[in-house]
């Protein structure tokens, strides 16, 4: 195991670190803990396993056993598998698995899944390394603080939404629309810091924007009821995870209200327009970069940066514009990265893989080792930009 040792007495261990069933056979564990399947999510396990594959660390049935969430004791890793479904106490559960099991490494996806896993570990005398994925809110929600001032343990990669160029694509669809509704989670501090850039952004534009909080997928039914109430006439989505995404889209038919996600992706599950950050194979490709060169020891994730990227795109699904008795303009369908018609897409976009480069580039093992070795090298977290990025958040204090 990669983990190390801890010199201290053992009754203070066993008051502060969480009992630990050992692995005997000197293979590093790696967890893959979700909050829930998403496409998402998808994307960037499948970038991962690709990663891991293509350097040799599980081979093909190793890689089909992931495929199908299972645990294993592999040939060169074990692996522990834990998806939360969407519920708290359930990812605490698996969390307590994987630590039990003596996880080395926690792999996590989503804000949700890193917050409760870095909260659940942050205490511990030598927490296992945590890796997080398509997690758009580690510096709000307390797991870090920037790219480089973080706990030792913690590494990443960030998705970054810029809400800048997602609310106007509302008026891209309709230049003369004046209301439109916002719909979040007081539950998720993600979901309030979008609806609240979502409602700066929309007054700078002209455009009034009617929010309405919910906690359970029930309450949907008087929030959308509300906002056309209130005359919205159309409804964004912040960066939000929940259960309730088809009862969404059924209320939206109902009430002729097109729906902007804040996600390209979300436009294949059903959204009308789907906007933000498109590029979570390359995430997912990065994180596995991160956990490869950990393994190896190529690299001290305490002096090494979250990764951050802010690529954009969107996307529209006609057949979602048809039930809502909705026709999208020629400006969203000129500048699409792709569009659903029919429940497919000329540009060859998948709905279980829905971005248009989902594989790595084919090269040799030892190129493809100098490359990631590279673009690690450049996320070092120099004393000159620590010391920047601790005066930026002084002075945003």
């Amino acid at each position: 195991m990669l983990r190390k040792a801890v010199l201290l007495p053992i009754l203070i261990t066993l008051l502060l670190a969480p009992a630990v069933i050992a692995q005997d056979d000197g293979k590093p564990t790696v967890a893959f803990l979700k909050w829930g399947d998403s496409r998402n999510v998808a994307l960037a396990e499948k970038a991962i396993l690709d990663m891991l594959e293509s350097y040799g660390l599980i081979n093909g049935d190793e890689r089909a056993m992931l495929d199908e969430e299972r645990s294993f004791e592999g040939e060169n890793l074990n692996f522990i598998y834990g998806d939360a479904l969407f519920d708290r106490m359930e990812a605490n559960a698996i969390i307590d698995k994987a630590i039990d099991r003596g996880a080395d490494v926690l792999v996590t996806f989503t804000t949700q899944m890193t917050q409760i896993t870095y909260y659940a570990i942050h205490e511990f005398i030598d927490p296992p390394k945590l890796i997080f994925t398509v997690t758009s809110g580690p510096y709000i929600t307390g797991v870090a603080d920037s790219s480089c001032i973080k706990p030792d343990f913690v590494i990443g990669t960030v998705p970054v939404t810029n809400y800048e160029d997602i609310v106007p694509l509302l008026l891209l669809q309709d230049p003369n629309m004046q209301v439109v509704g916002a719909i979040y989670s007081p539950a998720q501090r993600a979901s309030e810091v979008g609806v609240a850039r979502i409602t700066a952004i929309g007054e700078s534009l002209g455009l009034t924007v009617e929010a309405e909080s919910i906690m359970a997928t029930p309450d949907l039914y008087q929030a959308v009821d509300n906002l056309a109430n209130r005359g919205a006439e159309a409804i964004i989505i912040p960066i939000f995870t929940f259960q309730g995404f088809q009862l969404l889209l059924s209320l939206s038919y109902d009430y002729g209200l097109p729906v902007v996600f804040s996600a390209p992706q979300n436009a294949y599950r059903g959204g009308t327009i789907g906007g933000g950050f498109f590029g979570l194979y390359k995430q997912g490709a990065i994180a596995g970069n991160m956990l490869i060169a950990y393994l190896n020891g190529d690299i001290d994730i305490a002096k090494t940066s979250i990764y951050e990227s802010d690529d954009f795109a969107f996307a529209v699904n006609l057949d979602a514009a048809d039930l809502q008795d909705v026709e999208i303009s020629q400006a969203l369908l000129d500048g699409a990265a792709y569009i659903v018609e029919d429940g497919q897409t000329a540009q060859g976009v998948t709905a279980d893989y829905p971005e248009v480069d989902i594989t790595l580039p084919d090269m040799p093992l030892e190129e493809r080792r100098a490359a990631d070795l590279a673009l690690l090298a450049e996320l070092e977290c120099t004393p000159n930009i620590i010391a920047e990025q601790q005066a930026a958040l002084d002075a945003a204090e």
